[in-house]
């Protein structure tokens, strides 16, 4: 009997300590959803329509049933980011974007590939025609909200002689 009382207490210690637990219910609250490009320079917006809650849907589905492979040493400056914002301009979830998965909190979830490039080709041509917001303007919506990517993209520019 110790020995079952033993695993059962091991094993929930196990999940309530697993980085990659996530509740749909965080993001309940989002009012705006950015979608930063991976030069962070420019954002689309997304708020209270179709697309906004068809991102949101996605998130939630892949991150709560999709089994994730752990990341160790991924430079997630390179990715595109979707920043989920309250109604106070706080972050509430980052994923990053990575061909066809999701990173949330160092692990890799895969998300079926059709639905994943329709956001992402939805979300370039935007970019592309001129739709996305400035990032002096993220940081001025969302609360401390800093460009580090950027920042350090540039700098390992200069380094390299870019």
């Amino acid at each position: 009997m110790k020995k079952l009382v033993f695993f059962v207490l091991i094993t929930f210690g196990c999940i309530a300590n697993d980085d990659t637990l996530f509740d749909s219910s965080t993001l309940d609250d989002t009012q705006i959803i950015y979608w930063v490009d991976s030069q962070t320079r420019s954002a689309v917006l997304y708020a209270n329509f179709e697309v906004f809650h068809k991102l949101k849907n996605l998130v939630s589905t892949t991150i709560l049933t999709t089994n994730a492979t752990t990341q160790t040493s991924e430079n997630l400056c390179s990715y595109d980011k979707l920043v989920f914002v309250d109604s106070n301009k706080n972050i509430s979830s980052i994923f990053h974007i990575k061909n066809n998965s999701m990173i949330f909190n160092n692990s890799d979830f895969t998300v079926p590939r059709m639905q994943l490039s329709k956001f992402v080709n939805h979300n370039q041509n935007r970019i592309n025609k001129g739709d996305g917001l400035h990032s002096k303007a993220m940081k001025r919506n969302i609360n401390n909200y800093s460009e580090k990517c950027y920042k350090k993209l540039n700098k390992d520019k200069k380094t390299v002689g870019f």
